[in-house]
């Protein structure tokens, strides 16, 4: 997408002038820099929130990022052990102090469980130059930059949709205001698998429009791809369920797409990084035996591998979705109570509603189909202490689609290339 197109309309003679693009990429800069001012207090307010924010995760992430470093095996267990003790998990023994039960919590789990954290090594190798220099506060340092990150990418999405300065910082703060914010606060691996999604989604918004060159197209293909495979790296049930997901949802689009107007090479090309995407990791799994959605099932039906393999676990997960979503929908319906209203619920539809109300179809389905997948995680792991978790990215339609209305016209931008909000050329 040229920079005439999102930022205002061009010339008579179609060339914009050099100095509306130079101010162009500096008000772009300036706003981004602003989004990670806003994103960075945002953070630091999130992680004031609660005390707690290590988790059992988080000791297997910063072993892993320790050794990265060079740490010797038993040191790596003391650093990760101390890391999350001093940052607010409680001992897994109980009775016995915080350090030592955590390592002797961590000593008696099978290696199979272990090797579930170890076969996804994007958050920690993320952390390792932090963890390097810094030592457990670069653990810190590293989630806050990922984070923040995260932050300046929704502002950066939303300003290649067409949004104003307004909209881009109001899609930074929704980020972190939103519940998506607690968990970005976290020392888990979601804030990175979140700003590796949105990196990926910012590469698709100008390469779903029609338009612009070969080498363009294809420098955005492999942004979408190398977004998508670090989200997978990160926490494969984010980023392989999006890539699958966007897989087959563009697909069909390009397929319809070609019957009524022929082959569009900007679709086809995402459509494609979408589906190599999921190919290298699903032939990478293959080939280095890492652990898929079998293995997780099994790690859960057998309490983390310390009973018997099931023989059924795909009928028992049917199972379980069955006992699990009518409770769950329940407590997003009216919070558990009769008659309640959900905050969740209403902030989800007004969300979606303002997401097809701002943008143009094609753009709208992106990130619909983005956020469809939390509940596709959660179907793969319906667990209903760590659901708000686990649907994480159902938020990210509400944060563009919110964030859109509040500088967008009433009625949907058009899906041709032209300045948006308006009619091309």
């Amino acid at each position: 997408m040229s920079t005439n197109q999102t930022f205002g309309a061009a010339p008579a003679d179609g060339r914009p002038a050099a100095p509306d693009v130079h101010r162009a990429r500096v008000r772009l800069v300036l706003g981004l820099l602003a989004a990670a001012a806003l994103g960075s207090l945002l953070w630091w307010g999130r992680w004031e929130t609660a005390p707690q924010h290590a988790y059992p995760d988080t000791y297997w992430y910063a072993r892993q990022a320790a050794t990265m470093t060079g740490t010797p095996s038993a040191e790596a267990d003391r650093f990760a052990a101390r890391l999350v003790c001093r940052k607010g998990m409680p001992s897994p023994r109980r009775g016995v102090p915080c350090v030592a039960g955590t390592r002797q919590w961590a000593a008696d789990m099978p290696p199979r469980y272990q090797r579930i954290f170890t076969t996804r090594p994007g958050y920690s190798l993320t952390m390792a130059p932090f963890v390097l220099v810094f030592g457990e506060r670069g653990m810190v340092l590293a989630t806050a930059a990922l984070a923040v990150l995260a932050g300046v990418l929704a502002a950066l999405a939303v300003r290649l949709l067409g949004g104003g300065l307004v909209s881009s910082l109001a899609a930074t703060a929704l980020l972190f205001l939103l519940p998506t914010g607690f968990w970005l606060s976290r020392l888990l691996a979601e804030a990175g698998a979140t700003a590796f999604a949105l990196a990926a989604l910012c590469a698709a918004v100008p390469l779903l429009r029609p338009g612009g060159t070969a080498r363009g197209r294809l420098l955005l293909g492999g942004a979408v791809l190398a977004g998508l495979l670090g989200s997978t790296v990160t926490r494969p049930a984010t980023g392989l369920l999006l890539s699958a997901a966007l897989t087959a949802v563009f697909a069909a689009l390009t397929l319809l797409r070609r019957r009524r107007a022929g082959w569009e090479p900007g679709l086809v090309v995402f459509t494609a990084a979408c589906g190599v995407a999921t190919a290298v990791w699903l032939g990478l799994s293959a080939a280095l035996d890492i652990p898929g959605a079998a293995e997780t099932l099994q790690d859960k039906f057998t309490v983390h591998f310390t009973r018997p393999d099931v023989p059924d676990p795909w009928p028992r997960l049917v199972e379980l979705n069955r006992d699990f979503w009518p409770a769950q929908l329940n407590a997003w319906w009216n919070g558990g109570a009769p008659l309640a209203a959900s905050p969740f619920l209403a902030l989800l539809l007004v969300g979606f509603a303002a997401l097809f109300r701002a943008l143009p179809g094609r753009a709208a389905l992106l990130f619909a189909t983005t956020g469809a997948t939390g509940l596709l995680t959660l179907v793969a792991h319906p667990k209903e202490s760590e659901a708000d978790r686990l649907v994480l990215v159902i938020w990210l339609p509400v944060v563009v689609g919110l964030a859109m209305l509040l500088g967008r016209p009433a009625r949907p931008a058009p899906d041709s290339a032209g300045e948006p909000g308006r009619p091309p050329a």
